[in-house]
């Protein structure tokens, strides 16, 4: 007789960082208490929806259609950060960003290898490193410091032993922008200890300094970078979304090899999703940009109804706010939750120091945050009273 086999999961997946989901409530309900569930917790992109394939659209790219999106792709570089970057060389064009981090820590960790990553911060940083079985450590940025590193932090002999540092622009989920003088100092720090530099600038097209910079438009930045961006979040385009690197050639022939390996590879319809994005970089981003700024304002009417205050830094497409005193982010999403049916996610999602704050997506559509605005009339109701207005 053949018994069931014992399985057991390999020991990197217990060390896999909790997702955001994690932090919300399990069960998914339309109605709290007689009243509607407002997600203003998850990220849904309101990009335009994905136009029907071409024919054969699922058809994998050939190498010349692929060249001429890196084409593009460089010539809207070029535009934006005034840097001529070699497509053959320095773009690597793959799956979403989440994915290109993956293949390169494939390509890039081992075991034991130290990678820096922010905290507060998103989870996908954390569990690439793990899923190549490598150790992350974490940088702390706060409002102190204005959400930002401070390289003076990070001890010697830590920046020595590590093999890459993290980096995103604008930070999520604080919305602060690192700028040229801080990069400059991140620069030398990797310079002088071997660092490799990936800076996530997935939302750059909603960084509020209206003057983008790159690692590779500063001296040195060449030699130790690679920067992750996507098709749908820098453009305003449609999701699924295809991310892309720009990085030393090293770094992209790592990147190459192991996705040529695990057979990733890009699709026709794909390659046209990104050579109309090239084509036309603005237009998605400008409606969004409004969207955003039109939720914002709401939400900051939101924050003063709950005693909330709003984040100094208004970069990015989420709103980062601050509990009064000393309250717990988890305790209070769960009360906003339960009194007012409004979700958001607490800040220690994103790390201790995240701890004492909690962020709300501006992707949800206006009229949900409206709906927020009403319902938040609720927090400091008695129980006898919210029970009289419920009927």
């Amino acid at each position: 007789m053949i018994k069931k086999l014992m399985l057991e999961k390999a020991d990197r997946l217990f060390h896999l960082p909790p997702v955001l989901d994690d932090f919300l409530p399990r069960k998914s309900r339309k109605k709290l208490l007689g009243q509607e569930i407002i997600d203003l917790a998850r990220f849904n992109w309101p990009g335009p929806k994905v136009e029907k394939a071409i024919s054969n659209g699922d058809c994998l790219a050939t190498d010349e259609e692929t060249a001429a999106l890196m084409e593009k792709t460089a010539a809207w570089y070029r535009a934006r950060y005034g840097i001529k970057v070699l497509p053959a060389k320095e773009i690597f064009i793959g799956g979403n960003i989440r994915q290109i981090l993956g293949l390169l820590a494939l390509a890039f960790f081992d075991p034991s290898d130290i990678i820096l990553i922010p905290d507060p911060g998103i989870w996908h940083y954390r569990a690439a490193a793990v899923l190549a079985s490598a150790e992350t450590v974490p940088y702390h940025v706060s409002e102190k410091n204005g959400f930002k590193p401070v390289i003076s932090s990070i001890s010697n002999n830590l920046a020595r032993m590590a093999k890459a540092m993290i980096l995103n622009r604008p930070h999520n989920p604080s919305g602060a922008l690192i700028g040229k003088e801080d990069l400059h100092e991140i620069l030398h720090l990797a310079g002088r200890d071997n660092l490799m530099l990936i800076l996530d600038q997935a939302f750059d097209g909603f960084a509020e300094d209206q003057h983008p910079t790159s690692l590779f438009a500063l001296p040195g930045g060449r030699k130790v970078a690679l920067e992750l961006y996507s098709f749908a979040y820098n453009f305003g385009r449609p999701l699924p979304s295809i991310g892309f690197a720009v990085g030393q050639p090293a770094l992209i022939s790592g990147l190459r090899g192991v996705a040529k390996i695990m057979g990733h590879s890009l699709t026709q319809h794909q390659v046209q999703l990104g050579l109309a994005a090239c084509e036309n970089p603005n237009d998605g981003l400008d409606e969004m940009r409004i969207q955003f700024a039109r939720n914002r304002d709401v939400l900051d009417q939101l924050c003063q109804k709950i005693r909330l205050f709003p984040a100094e830094h208004r970069s990015g497409p989420y709103y980062w706010a601050k509990l009064p005193g000393r309250k717990q982010s988890r305790r209070f999403c769960r009360n906003l939750y339960l009194q007012c049916g409004v979700l958001a996610v607490p800040g220690v999602a994103f790390g201790e120091n995240g701890e004492g704050y909690i962020r709300f997506s501006l992707t949800a559509p206006y009229e949900s945050c409206q709906r927020a605005l009403e319902a938040s009339n609720r927090m400091f109701q008695p129980l006898r009273e919210r029970k009289a207005a419920d009927g």
